[in-house]
């Protein structure tokens, strides 16, 4: 089935044509057909909502493998597969997506799929966006605490069925009676409708807070001050000793609170913490900016082991992001 018939921006079974305009689209970097099936029917629709869009792209019948760079947003993308499968590398993470199990992508993190028969329906959301709404739904302060949610999207959960269901309905109010009139109120309440829902219903970091748990259920305190204390020092070499002499709890207790509640040791964190700085800076980097000014500047000092971190990280290495912004 397809969605947002009406907003329409491109159509092609030219694969040359496709590939140019999808490099500005979509900002792909490569789309190839793979197998003796070389048709390619690429469409993409699009609708905006207020400060959110919403995206329909289908890519024919045949097997395509497409790659995507990082890309200098804070943006998460929410894709629902509306028919077909892929493969899909997204960062360090793999998985096989369908109509059973989708993906939420980090804009910043580079995608490469192989995709059959594909087809997706999803919405593109900035972190700032989903962190103002939260706060708004709480009452609380927690616009500046880490938004994060799994890679997957989990089909067989009803939550996550409602969620996606709820795409699918402002999709086609998008694209039928709301191309009729144009009412701000309406657009607004479908707007925060979706948000509500994902934020309620997807899994995340905010979901103890949202769905009424006292913060302190949600993150013992210790457990704060060893993540508030990496933040503030993240460009420092931070060692295991001076995290649990901060946290004011012992070794084994902060790494098991402090896995509970991140999925991974706090070191694992510190290092992503690094990482994504460093990431954040080659993206927005100047003239005379290096990999190794970098590096030092977020506590590698040496370049080789950041190198091999970072593109484990990220699927790229730091050189070919910083050639990106250059």
């Amino acid at each position: 089935m397809s969605y947002l018939l009406n907003h329409q921006v491109f159509a092609s079974q030219d694969l040359h044509q496709a590939r140019d305009v999808l490099s500005h689209l979509n900002s792909i970097d490569a789309l190839d057909v793979i197998g003796t099936n070389r048709d390619v029917d690429v469409a993409i629709h699009f609708a905006e909502l207020a400060d959110i869009g919403l995206i329909y792209a289908s890519f024919g019948t045949g097997r395509i493998h497409i790659k995507t760079p990082s890309i200098d947003e804070e943006d998460l993308f929410f894709m629902f597969v509306t028919g077909g499968s892929a493969q899909v590398r997204h960062g360090k993470h793999e998985c096989n997506i369908s109509p059973d199990l989708g993906l939420i992508r980090n804009m910043r993190v580079p995608l490469s799929a192989t995709e059959d028969n594909f087809s997706t329906l999803g919405t593109q959301l900035s972190l700032s966006v989903l962190r103002a709404h939260a706060q708004a739904l709480t009452g609380q302060d927690i616009i500046h605490n880490d938004l994060v949610f799994g890679p997957e999207l989990d089909l067989k959960r009803p939550e996550t069925q409602h969620v996606r269901n709820t795409l699918q309905y402002v999709a086609n109010a998008l694209d039928g009676p709301l191309t009729q009139f144009d009412n701000p109120q309406v657009r607004s309440e479908l707007r925060d409708m979706l948000l509500t829902n994902i934020l309620m219903l997807l899994p995340n970091s905010y979901s103890d807070v949202l769905n009424g748990k006292p913060a302190g259920v949600a993150m013992p305190h210790y457990v704060k001050r060893a993540r508030d204390y990496i933040h503030a020092h993240a460009a420092q070499s931070i060692g295991l000793q001076e995290l649990v002499a901060y946290s004011g709890c012992s070794y084994r207790t902060l790494q098991s609170a402090f896995g509970e509640a991140f999925g991974m040791a706090p070191m694992a964190y510190a290092r992503i913490v690094r990482l994504t700085g460093a990431h954040n800076d080659l993206l927005t980097a100047q003239q005379g900016d290096t990999v190794a000014t970098i590096a030092r500047k977020w506590g590698f000092g040496h370049v080789g082991r950041f190198s091999g971190m970072y593109a484990r990280q990220f699927d790229v290495v730091p050189s070919e992001t910083l050639r990106r912004r250059l």
